[in-house]
């Protein structure tokens, strides 16, 4: 593939913070990359220096950007649209503030419509081609009152807008910036659908790990400074990096030993000679400058304590028969739920269903309108949710979580100074005495999960966790979650943070509350054809539209009907082994011939896939016309 961009000794500092260190990166027409790297080490300064945002350090050799043309066009999708300059804008034409030539155009003719050579201009700018292309996505994704205001749109309606100006975009490299954030999990996969079937070159930031692996090819990882590229997907890298670390330990095991010996050494021969060679010298000190560096490259541990309040009482919760209404508004009926001390509960459900309203139900902030609700005694409940409350910019950390103290009292009654507190969570000691505004926006929410988590409760709810946090944090959230021997509600439209933690599913359809055992991926098929029955159209063929399409069959259709079952089933076992052979892949060797193996699988996947798919069109147009 023909090269579009690369970068060369790249570097950048913020203060004493060394942002990126000779870094590189080259990226090919085609790519689809996923950018991971834990908040506030430069993820977001990457996408600015591409754009050409922020200027690189001078440094020697000098920095370099080769573009693949004077006229590289760069589109960056981010995660907060600017409503408030653009008021003027309704959600059809709110791509405009995206194209400055464009929307003054727009401008323009709103006070003068008859300047033809202005309509010329923003055709030959291909803002119609935009335009439709823009509406196209909308409408795809369920908007269709483009004449609304842009001001009092929901989150998720802004993702929207957001998610279709970015894939309407004809820029040669698109950038997006956590494009599923706030969006509903059947909105997350035809996003996916869209990106997997775009022949555009993009870069993604997000914390979504289904969303990258099944749209990327190569991997971007920012660390230490330095910008390693891997080929293949998400997962392939996981299994990587778990490689990676391996050999590190096994290495930094080694080195130790070492150490100990020469060490001994070292003290002995002072006893004895007085004197050292100065080469077992020299070697020690190399033995310690290796034991530092693979230190330093194994992976940091977030020490996520998260504190139960120790009551023995199994069943926390129970509510029969409940129903909700707000006024005439039902939103609940005959809901039937059991928390017991040990659940992992997914509360899964579309955007605006209830779940915040179930929530409230549950902490008794909110009456029933019927049926039966009993608390435990004292239940502690308490709730981390998106809408957390903002931080004191000029305060520092060690203020904001010690109130005036050097130590931090954790809900187990434990004390631990600040600072080693803080370094749980993957601050260093000079962060903790930094003001929070000098932090990163996923370091602010590292910090107030920090703080959220000195607490003990009976049952915790966890609303949107993984917003804005780093895969690292979210990894090793999921690591605490899962160990955590106490009751736990998760709200998140995270598939695999959801599928890692817990064990139990709600799911709020019809005005219900639905009970399954498992995860995301053991519901997803019951999630799928809910889709699908909300899709299915809402009046059914008539008696007559019927009687037109009968005792249509030909002589070669009713030929065809006798084997086209054969090679149904014929396809179905065909796909069916193919399936089998990519549940045994084997993802710790791959190397460039078994990556090359899984890609052909993939593809003979999508090929059978799609054979059996047209079989089945073929065969219900001749069942229709019996």
């Amino acid at each position: 593939m023909s090269i579009l961009l690369t970068l060369q000794n790249l570097n950048l500092t913020f203060g004493e913070k060394v942002i990126f260190d000779h870094a590189e990166l080259t990226i090919h027409k085609g790519d689809r990359i996923g950018l991971i790297g834990l908040n506030g080490q430069g993820k977001s300064t990457l996408f600015n220096i591409l754009q050409e945002k922020i200027r690189p350090d001078i440094s020697t050799p000098a920095f370099a950007y080769d573009k693949s043309n004077e006229h590289f066009d760069i589109f960056l999708v981010p995660q907060e649209l600017n409503i408030k300059d653009y008021k003027d804008l309704s959600i059809e034409n709110y791509y405009l503030a995206f194209y400055p030539e464009l929307y003054r155009i727009h401008k323009q003719l709103q006070e003068d419509y008859s300047q033809t050579d202005l309509f010329e201009k923003f055709e030959q700018l291909k803002g119609w081609e935009i335009q439709n292309s823009y509406v196209s996505y909308l409408k795809g994704f369920g908007m269709d009152q483009l004449d609304r205001s842009i001001e009092n749109l929901s989150g998720g309606e802004k993702r929207k807008m957001a998610i279709s100006i970015g894939l309407s975009s004809q820029a040669e490299l698109i950038l997006w910036d956590e494009p599923t954030n706030h969006l509903d999990i059947e909105t997350i996969e035809r996003i996916e659908d869209e990106l997997l079937t775009s022949k555009k070159t993009f870069m993604i930031i997000s914390h979504d790990r289904y969303l990258l692996n099944h749209t990327t090819d190569r991997i971007f990882h920012i660390e230490r400074g330095k910008i390693t590229n891997f080929k293949g997907t998400y997962l392939d890298y996981l299994e990587y990096l778990d490689e990676r670390e391996a050999e590190l330990k096994k290495n930094l095991d080694k080195l130790e030993n070492r150490h100990r010996r020469e060490l001994a050494w070292m003290h002995q021969g002072i006893k004895a000679r007085g004197t050292r060679s100065k080469k077992r010298v020299e070697g020690f000190h190399n033995i310690q400058e290796g034991i530092k560096e693979i230190k330093s490259k194994v992976k940091q541990v977030v020490d996520l304590d998260l504190q139960h309040s120790g009551r023995k009482s199994k069943i926390l919760l129970t509510i029969e028969d409940g129903s909700f209404s707000y006024g005439d508004r039902s939103i609940f009926e005959s809901i039937n739920l059991i928390v017991t001390k040990k659940n992992k509960i997914a509360l899964m459900g579309p955007n605006g269903a209830g779940k915040t309203t179930l929530i409230k139900i549950m902490q008794e902030q909110l009456k029933l309108t019927s049926g039966h609700q009993k608390n435990l005694d004292g239940l502690k409940m308490i709730v981390f949710d998106q809408n957390r409350a903002s931080l004191d910019d000029n305060k520092t950390p060690m203020e904001f979580l010690g109130e005036g103290n050097d130590f931090v009292t954790l809900g187990n009654g434990q004390k631990k100074h600040i600072t080693s507190y803080l370094s749980d969570f993957l601050f260093d000691s000079n962060q903790a005495y930094r003001p929070i505004s000098t932090l990163s926006g996923g370091e602010k929410n590292r910090l107030q999960l920090a703080n959220f988590m000195k607490q003990a409760a009976d049952l915790w709810v966890f609303d949107e966790p993984t917003n804005d946090l780093d895969i690292e944090t979210i990894e090793l959230l999921e690591k605490e979650l899962k160990s955590y021997d106490a009751a736990v509600i998760i709200i998140s439209h995270d598939r695999a943070f959801l599928d890692n933690t817990c064990k139990t599913t709600w799911i709020i359809n019809d005005k219900n509350v639905e009970v399954f055992t498992g995860g995301y991926t053991q519901v997803a098929p019951y999630l799928h054809a809910l889709e699908l029955q909300k899709n299915q159209p809402d009046e059914k063929r008539t008696e007559t539209q019927k009687s037109k399409d009968e005792n249509k069959l030909t002589y070669a259709d009713k030929k065809r009907l006798t084997v086209i079952e054969d090679e149904i089933h014929r396809a179905e076992l065909a796909l069916d082994k193919i399936n089998e052979s990519l549940a045994a892949f084997d993802f710790g060797d791959m190397n460039p011939e078994t990556r090359e193996q899984y890609e052909s699988l993939n593809s003979d996947k999508s090929k059978s896939e799609q054979e059996v798919e047209e079989l089945y069109r073929e065969w219900e147009e001749l069942s229709n016309k019996q």
